[in-house]
């Protein structure tokens, strides 16, 4: 297949969703929102979050709520993922997971820097093995963190996304930087994944960013090759 790389600032879309709130002016930790928000009503399958936060969970729940949609969120911090789990309880979520909003503890935790710990969750947990994920969104720490789960799931999921993507090529980790982001002007880098994904797009949002990279969202895919245009002004 004829690889692609794809540099998106401003596209095409609307946004008649009230109910959702879109912080990534503000907040760069939710720069991915209309990416997300955008793949996900696209599709129909099942959806994994790594990393829960305001700016995904919040917005998936309220995406897969009208039709039970399986989502899983998945965090290493237990404090963290409780804010959810107590949050939906007994709107999706139930105690024993049987809800269509499931929620796992990802144990073993030893730093901030050791991803031992998502390696055997990813390589042992029963929900790789019994679910397709039309929808991957990967946002956990630490950063080998995401990289073990985009080179475990990239060849089956649907799409993978992944936030602040520029990290990665810009550490040799992967991916290839073709332009470097230039911080004081606000213009976006450049990247190239295409040894690891068949068809991929980076998007980052307008300036002024919420911070000095962005950050930039990839969407990647080894089956999709057509990505969504983002007018980040219907957001």
């Amino acid at each position: 297949m004829k690889k692609h790389i794809l540099l998106c600032i401003v596209g095409i879309s609307y946004f008649a969703h009230a109910a959702i709130e879109f912080r990534y002016k503000e907040d760069p930790y939710s720069t991915h929102q209309p990416i997300l928000y955008e793949i996900v009503t696209q599709t129909t399958g099942p959806i994994i979050e790594f990393g829960c936060g305001y700016g995904s969970t919040d917005m998936l729940h309220e995406l897969c709520k009208k039709n039970g949609r399986i989502l899983i969120s998945v965090d290493d911090n237990y404090e963290w993922l409780s804010k959810f789990t107590t949050k939906y309880l007994g709107n999706g979520y139930n105690e024993d997971n049987s809800g269509w909003h499931k929620f796992y503890f990802v144990s073993g935790k030893k730093n901030d820097y050791d991803a031992s710990h998502w390696i055997t969750f990813l390589e042992t947990n029963e929900i790789f093995k019994t679910l397709n994920f039309d929808v991957v969104f990967v946002d956990q720490s630490p950063w080998m963190g995401r990289y073990e789960t985009v080179m475990r799931l990239k060849d089956n999921a649907r799409y993978i996304i992944l936030h602040d993507c520029d990290y990665f090529p810009e550490h040799g980790i992967f991916g290839n930087v073709i332009r470097k982001i230039d911080r004081n002007k606000r213009t976006p880098g450049i990247y190239d994944f295409s040894t690891y994904f068949s068809f991929f797009k980076v998007y980052f949002p307008p300036a002024p960013w919420a911070a000095n990279t962005g950050p930039p969202t990839l969407v990647a895919s080894n089956f999709e090759s057509e990505f969504p245009e983002i007018n980040y002004n219907n957001y």
